[in-house]
């Protein structure tokens, strides 16, 4: 316990450099675990990304490599690739560990008044700095880290005094339109920002009147809205014109059909084997995204109308968005893990218990990853266990939330801030 006392007690600096260190050595590790061993560490998307940077490199489209469905912005970025070919893992983990530093930044500026400010921040940021999955994601070649650091940088200059009056709006919007480009689950979280910016004093004394006026946008909701919508709308309008429809349906269209029958966490797995060449109207489907919209909207209204409480509702929603896909893979579970850190002092729980939510998270991850290892590599037909492993994911993540949810008191920070107020 002292040990460990002492390591939580290294500066930021420090922590961001054995951050640095472990993600450097697993990268350089990957080079010679992909060919001693079957099952390689590197991401297959980081091949495929690789292979659209070549194209784009030798003046083509990166489309021109099959399965690329990512913005063509990825492969413009790994051109360095084509020479050296780890260079898009280290630049995964850059941003990767410009993701730690705006967390620390964020939760600190939201306790500056408070003298534990930057402790809380500096536990917050660890939250991501020593990750698992996090360092697994980036070190792999996966490029979610991206979109990840663009939503944070949106929600700091939302929520923080980085910059003052409009402006400050201005760029969050731009920022967050950046990372829908990237990934399309940002958009889910445009509603809620939006919410947040809103004075809403409504009643059961209120008139209708004065209802519908205080729901009106106000400048702030929209400077962010245009700022979004139009870096959104150029970035894809650039792209289309460079692409074509193609890009539109790879990057965008592709996903609305999407159906991945193999490294799938999702609880329609298995229904989504069954009906793989079903190309009709999927009811099934469409009932679940209806489930997922009311529930996204009652986290929204719920959380996302108090600028406090909005990176609780941020995280929840891209928690629940990711739990309730038809589609679900590792990388996705970075999308919430990314926005843990600016939650995480905000839950009221014992060590122990939030020890047993995480390995009750990752024990039921890894036995569906058992059946997806037999299934992928020995080709054995698991199918069936597999998709019990998804219901029991699928639990699993269901009870981890509710239990987040109840513990969930805003501004408590690890405790630091009652003690503060007692001794008042």
């Amino acid at each position: 316990m002292e040990t460990l006392k002492k390591i939580l007690g290294f500066s930021f600096i420090t922590h961001l450099g054995i951050g640095v260190s472990v993600r450097v050595l697993l990268v350089l590790y990957s080079t010679i675990h992909d060919k001693r061993f079957e099952v390689p560490y590197t991401d297959i998307d980081y091949k495929v990304f690789s292979d659209a940077a070549k194209h784009v490199y030798e003046g083509n489209s990166p489309y021109l490599r099959h399965t690329y469905r990512y913005s063509p912005l990825i492969a413009f970025l790994l051109i360095p690739n084509v020479y050296l070919a780890q260079f898009g893992k280290l630049l995964f983990v850059f941003f990767d560990i410009l993701v730690a530093i705006a967390v620390k930044t964020v939760v600190e500026r939201q306790f500056q008044t408070h003298p534990n400010a930057s402790k809380i921040s500096t536990f917050s940021a660890l939250y991501w700095i020593y990750n698992p999955m996090s360092v697994a994601i980036s070190t792999r070649g996966n490029a979610d880290s991206l979109p990840c650091f663009f939503i944070i940088l949106s929600i700091l200059f939302l929520q923080t005094d980085v910059v003052n009056g409009l402006l400050k709006y201005l760029i969050s919007g731009i920022f967050l339109g950046f990372s829908i480009h990237l990934r399309l689950y940002p958009l889910a979280l445009s509603f809620p920002m939006y919410l947040s910016l809103g004075e809403y004093k409504i009643n059961r004394r209120t008139s209708f009147s004065d209802g519908i006026i205080s729901l009106l946008p106000n400048k702030k909701q929209i400077v962010l809205t245009l700022s979004c919508i139009l870096t959104l709308s150029a970035l894809t309008l650039f792209m289309y014109y460079i692409y074509g429809y193609e890009f539109l349906f790879e990057t965008y269209l592709y996903h609305a059909t999407r159906k991945d029958t193999k490294h799938n966490f999702s609880i329609l797995f298995y229904y989504s084997y069954l009906t793989k060449d079903n190309l009709s109207f999927d009811l099934v489907k469409l009932l679940l995204l209806f489930c997922l919209v009311v529930v996204l909207f009652v986290v929204s209204m719920t959380f996302g109308v108090n600028s406090e409480t909005l990176p609780f509702a941020l995280f929840a929603e891209t928690f629940l968005l990711v739990a309730f896909n038809s589609v679900m893979t590792s990388q996705y579970f970075i999308w919430f893990l990314s926005l843990l850190p600016l939650v995480a002092h905000s839950f009221e729980m014992t060590a122990s218990k939030a020890v047993v939510l995480f390995a009750l998270w990752l024990g039921t991850q890894g036995a569906w990853l058992v059946y997806g290892y037999i299934l992928e590599f020995l080709n054995r037909d698991v199918f069936l266990h597999i998709w019990l492993k998804s219901m029991i994911f699928f639990i699993s993540n269901v009870f981890i939330f509710s239990q987040l949810l109840e513990t969930y008191k805003p501004r408590f920070g690890f405790g630091y801030i009652d003690r503060v107020d007692k001794n008042k």
